[in-house]
């Protein structure tokens, strides 16, 4: 089944989306797992940093502690 009729059938695209951007981070642990010193699980390494699941949000970074709104 194509992704186009996968969206005539009711679908939602958000849920499309969704599954392929999970399954490639699926896809990409598992090569890094397999391979960890190889140039694939290298770069898999590098693409993971790049990929959306992989972002740290602004929480992260601490930016909380350092408040610089005025009093």
């Amino acid at each position: 089944m194509t992704i186009f009729e996968l969206l005539h059938s009711g679908t939602s695209a958000a849920l499309i989306l969704a599954a392929t951007i999970a399954g490639s981070y699926v896809v990409l642990v598992i090569i890094v797992l397999i391979s960890p010193g190889s140039t694939r699980g290298k770069a898999a390494r590098d693409l993971l940093g790049l990929h959306p699941f992989s972002k740290k949000g602004p929480d992260s970074h601490g930016s909380h502690d350092t408040d610089t709104s005025p009093p």
